[in-house]
């Protein structure tokens, strides 16, 4: 989804604009959005981000007028440019085993979201609503990201937790996020093939603190005693 997100950034799209989600969309594995429902793309790109809606993602890809296959072709001719060179991608929900990529590529995928405000604003929010033009009452979106919400729990804040989940039966529990400490020192950190929903995010949550246990950085007291 945040290669999918990418290719999305490059196209003119009206935010404001809206679509009503249709059969084609749907993949059955979440109720987060319905067939029938009318949403803004903002809303979708929002619930795609926070909660994952593979639906979402699937009618944002839909409504650019390219053909899947071409919106395939599009991610791939993304990851050429930033250099990826093993990711390959055959569909935009992530739920295809032949979407792959090494912890390397998914750090750089990551960063390159984070460039985008759009998307770096959506994915710092724990808890959203999206509104269904046609519904009368609000839907609410729980971020999938444990860490945010601190269901699982961690002494960093939630504004310094900015990350995506992945999971498929082939690869098991994905994580990607960027954690900054107090100071605003930031590491990204991929966690792959973890056992558990909760563990990917503990594992990346002790990473993080044991990296900044462990490095000093440039403009901390003590760095100029580290190296010549």
């Amino acid at each position: 989804k945040l290669m999918s997100a990418l290719v999305l950034m490059d196209m003119p799209i009206d935010w404001a604009s809206s679509t009503t989600i249709c059969e084609d969309d749907c993949d059955g594995s979440s109720h987060q959005i319905n067939v029938g429902e009318k949403y803004t793309l903002d809303d979708l790109l929002h619930v795609a981000l926070i909660g994952s809606s593979n639906t979402a993602i699937s009618a944002l890809a839909r409504m650019t007028g390219v053909t899947a296959e071409n919106f395939a072709l599009l991610m791939n001719k993304k990851a050429q440019s930033l250099n990826l060179t093993s990711a390959k991608f055959v569909e935009p929900t992530g739920l295809d085993a032949g979407n792959i990529a090494n912890v390397f590529d998914v750090a750089k995928i990551l960063k390159e979201n984070l460039k985008y405000k759009k998307i770096y604003e959506a994915m710092k929010v724990g808890e959203y609503y999206a509104h269904p033009l046609n519904k009368d009452k609000a839907r609410r979106v729980w971020s999938t990201n444990l860490l945010l919400t601190n269901w699982v729990p961690s002494d960093f804040q939630s504004g310094d937790i900015v990350g995506k989940t992945g999971f498929i039966g082939d690869s098991k529990y994905n994580f990607t996020v960027r954690i900054a400490d107090k100071d605003g020192h930031a590491v990204r950190i991929v966690v792959l093939g973890s056992e558990s929903s909760d563990s990917r995010f503990s594992e990346a949550r002790d990473l993080a603190e044991w990296v900044f246990e462990h490095y000093l950085w440039p403009d901390q007291e003590g760095y100029d005693q580290l190296v010549e």
